[in-house]
């Protein structure tokens, strides 16, 4: 425990958290229709979006910082990615809150995201031998650009059929695409894991077998001592 608190007070690691307390501000500023602002013959959660893209932003400035000064450690491997998460399905279900998004969308991302965190509480440490691919990365941007837009619904409903929709459909796509390569890297650990747990169960149990079968051998020798004993002093009598 102490090695992860030494671990968490770096640049980073303060700029990750940066971006979950930003998470709440999004959701409150996307729902409460108090803090739109008027665009045109549209009201729109801006608010909710500027904080969100200021949140984003700092998830670049904490991956430059930990690269250049060194400062990257295991437990910002592991909250950066669940930060990146929590914004991006809160924000997804405010907008759904407001009709801004369907809420199919939603059910979607949880599914898989859901599936991806049980995963990886699963494998705990050895998550991290999976490696990132180029479509999870291609698919977490078009997901957080078809998330700007999504703020903009009104506009592309009554405009341009619905686009915001498009590209958020597309982003669920490339998302599962990207999932299911890390799927196959997840099962060869997953079956990894299971051996290795299957391997200390039969050697306890091959122990917890042994130790009777010790302890009858022990008895018969020092039965046998005791009548070698029997014996000595019958000779010397």
């Amino acid at each position: 425990m102490k090695e992860l608190l030494k671990q968490f007070w770096t640049i980073p690691n303060m700029l990750t958290l940066f971006r979950v307390i930003c998470v709440p501000f999004v959701m409150w500023c996307t729902i409460d229709q108090d803090t739109y602002l008027q665009v045109g013959e549209y009201s729109l959660p801006l608010i909710g979006l500027i904080i969100m893209v200021v949140a984003a932003s700092s998830d670049l400035v904490d991956g430059f910082i930990a690269r250049r000064f060194n400062q990257g450690t295991q437990l910002g491997e592991m909250l950066d990615p669940l930060a990146d998460k929590l914004m991006h399905c809160a924000t997804i279900l405010s907008l759904v809150i407001i009709g801004f998004v369907h809420w199919a969308f939603i059910v979607a991302l949880l599914l898989k995201e859901g599936t991806m965190v049980l995963g990886g509480i699963y494998m705990a440490g050895d998550s991290k031998n999976i490696k990132a691919n180029y479509m999870g990365k291609v698919a977490s941007a078009t997901l957080s650009l078809a998330i700007i837009m999504s703020f903009f619904h009104p506009f592309w409903a009554t405009k341009v059929f619905y686009l915001d929709w498009i590209v958020l459909g597309i982003g669920l796509v490339l998302t599962y695409m990207a999932f299911f390569n890390y799927l196959k890297q997840a099962v060869a650990i997953i079956k990894g894991i299971m051996a290795k747990k299957a391997a200390a169960r039969a050697g306890g149990s091959v122990s917890a077998e042994s130790e009777p079968a010790n302890t009858g051998t022990d008895e018969k020798e020092d039965a046998a001592c005791d009548k070698d004993a029997s014996s000595e002093a019958e000779q010397d009598k």
